[in-house]
């Protein structure tokens, strides 16, 4: 198959027939044959979603670009560091060679985060390297990450919280502020590029025995200190279920922000305990002064950054996603957050 930037015709804006090739080429994208792009391989999404690509008899190749080389009978390696000033003309020359047929933009980072400016670098700097080579070379799938703390706890929230709703973040907090600016870069790239199908998840915290992130992280020690007089409620979602949403968007015929969230909800205090740790209410200044202590002492996993969510609801409607995208969560909250007591 010819790169799709060999045709001349497929510019920003042009002819809407070929606008509406690309996106049937999308919608067809099981019917065999298929070459697929992964970035961020290596982190927590790539590692559940390749042994799935592994398995599909309709995947030809998973061409991986990234720093490390992942095990699979089908991974073609191409080393791009989305950090470096160079990696936007590697992955065009990759993805042009390549001729993919969709890519997985998963390079963000659920690790403990030393270096925030490095974490900017790959996650908003690398997600513009992306797109920009996602652009020239017309992508026909694009499928990128996100996060239901994107938007934010509030008081003045509804119960349940649509796509729609603005995404008022963590200001406080690197890990949601970034979630944010990759939103609006991959919107901004969407409205620009309608040839290309964009699926963006919105994925609830994911737990399970290979999770490493904020919320598994503040779950697994012995004590999670909470605000005193309040007890949100939190989702909670499968790592199976999240492999399961990034697999089906593959073939899916749908486009759009998703929210990707298990079934029913938990109050905070009882997510803690189903993890196997204890909640320690504190009234907010001793609550500060605990994250205070534990941030200086170097220990990770506590939210110092993240006090809304302590505070205030954040539940996630995850209607649409079961309508127009297909997903329905096999795994409740509760089994979710449990799984962590079995790894």
């Amino acid at each position: 198959m010819a790169s799709n930037s060999d045709n001349p015709r497929l510019t920003t804006g042009g002819d809407l027939g070929y606008h509406a090739l690309f996106r049937m080429q999308a919608t067809q994208a099981s019917k065999g044959g298929l070459r697929v792009a992964v970035t961020g391989a290596a982190g927590d999404l790539g590692r559940l979603l390749l042994p799935l690509l592994e398995r599909d008899p309709d995947v030809e190749s998973i061409q991986v670009l990234d720093v490390a080389k992942p095990a699979g009978g089908k991974v073609d390696f191409h080393r791009v560091d989305l950090t470096r000033h160079d990696a936007e003309s590697e992955l065009s020359d990759a993805l042009s060679e390549l001729s993919v047929d969709a890519l997985y933009h998963l390079a963000f980072l659920s690790g403990p985060v030393r270096n925030g400016s490095l974490a900017h670098e790959l996650e908003v700097i690398g997600t513009m390297r992306v797109l920009s080579a996602a652009a020239r070379v017309r992508i026909p799938r694009l499928i990128v990450p996100s996060h239901t703390a994107v938007y934010g706890a509030r008081r003045q929230h509804p119960a349940l919280l649509p796509e729609e709703t603005p995404l008022s973040g963590c200001p406080g907090s690197r890990f949601v502020s970034d979630r944010v600016e990759v939103e609006k870069q991959v919107r901004t790239f969407r409205d620009h590029y309608p040839e290309t199908r964009v699926i963006l998840l919105r994925f609830a915290p994911i737990f399970g025995p290979r999770m490493d992130n904020p919320t598994t992280r503040m779950v697994s020690r012995p004590v999670v200190p909470t605000l005193l007089g309040f007890d949100p409620l939190w989702q909670a979602i499968h790592e199976d279920d999240a492999a399961r949403a990034l697999y089906h968007s593959l073939s899916a015929n749908a486009e759009g922000e998703f929210n990707i969230v298990g079934r029913g909800v938990l109050p905070l205090s009882g997510l803690i305990r189903l993890a196997g740790a204890q909640p320690l209410p504190l009234p907010e200044p001793l609550y500060r002064a605990a994250l205070q202590t534990v941030s200086t002492l170097g220990v990770s996993g506590y939210p110092a950054a993240l006090l809304d969510y302590m505070h205030y609801g954040w539940v996630a409607d995850g209607e649409h996603a079961e309508e127009e995208l297909g997903f329905v969560p096999m795994y409740h909250a509760r089994d979710a957050v449990a799984a962590m007591r079995r790894s």
